[in-house]
């Protein structure tokens, strides 16, 4: 590519995951008065910071002499970047990792105007400033040592990822039971309430033909009850229906205890996160039970 060669090119992308990590690392140390390991990994790297600073080389490299359209090309093919991956990481993952919401300007909460301002000053710092200085420790250290040092990184960001994306999926699938319970819940207490209506139609309408349909209805329910009178199978509707109800409350509380576990090291060291559950916030409440939990075991 241009005047780089391949090795040249990993050995830049992995010193911008670095220098992203540091900034962004410090930058919510100093926001949360605490330090944080800021990132989906947990090595001392972010992929996202390293491809965009790659990306924008590659594309401001033909425009150089220009700092108006490197700044142009570096605001479009960031945020461009950027919106792709928070998209990706929604729809794999169900976690906004950063969230412009409540930003002027914003799309989905992936991308907003002050960013993308931001990122074409940043890409002229960087085009102009930076990379000439990145360029010349590279092509200034030994590149046996370099070779090495590439490889080895490659090795533990490929393992990082590996783990990462499997503790990922984990707590996706977790989302998707609570999710799942939800659903359930809501279908048992709806069912819960049709059957009450049902029983009291029952009492009421004794001739009629909905009287009929709403005892066989019930009866199929309950088989083991022939006949009941109206308070009976009542008493019979609800004490099932509110069994079941407990059963589903009891697996709830327990999914929630291990997402509780899978999120906490994931949200301390990401504050701004999110968990998605179709389409709804969930990370919260998560935090609240891990806030919870650290109390409890403090005392």
């Amino acid at each position: 590519m241009y005047s780089y060669t391949f090795r040249q090119w990993l050995s830049f992308f992995y010193l911008y995951c670095i220098f992203g990590w540091c900034f962004e690392s410090a930058y919510v140390s100093l926001k949360q008065l605490r330090p944080v390991n800021r990132g989906f990994l947990k090595g001392p790297w972010l992929p996202l910071y390293g491809s965009g600073a790659i990306l924008v080389l590659w594309m401001t490299l033909p425009f150089q002499n220009s700092p108006v359209e490197v700044y142009v090309v570096g605001l479009v093919g960031a945020t461009v970047l950027e919106y792709f991956t928070g998209e990706a990481m929604v729809r794999l993952f169900k976690v906004r990792y950063w969230d412009y919401s409540n930003q002027h300007f914003q799309y989905k909460g992936h991308i907003c105007l002050s960013s993308s301002i931001a990122w074409g000053f940043l890409s002229i710092a960087m085009v102009y400033g930076i990379q000439p200085q990145v360029e010349r420790f590279v092509f200034w250290m030994n590149q046996e040592f370099v070779s090495v040092a590439t490889f080895l990184i490659t090795v533990c960001m490929v393992y990082d990822f590996s783990g990462a994306f499997r503790e990922a999926m984990d707590l996706r699938h977790m989302l998707e039971q609570a999710e799942q319970l939800m659903a359930e819940l809501e279908q048992r207490a709806a069912e819960k309430k049709r059957l009450l209506e049902a029983a009291s139609t029952f009492a009421k309408e004794a001739v009629s033909e909905k009287l009929a349909d709403t005892k066989e209805a019930l009866a199929e329910r309950l088989p083991s009850v022939e006949t009941p009178d109206p308070g009976q199978l009542k008493e019979k509707v609800l004490e099932r229906l509110e069994k079941e109800m407990a059963q589903l409350e009891d697996r709830q509380e327990q999914l929630k205890g291990r997402m509780t576990s899978g999120a906490a090291w994931f949200l301390t060291h990401n504050p701004g996160s999110r968990f998605m559950n179709a389409g709804i916030d969930r990370s919260t409440e998560i935090r609240e039970r891990i806030l919870k939990r650290k109390n409890t075991k403090s005392s």
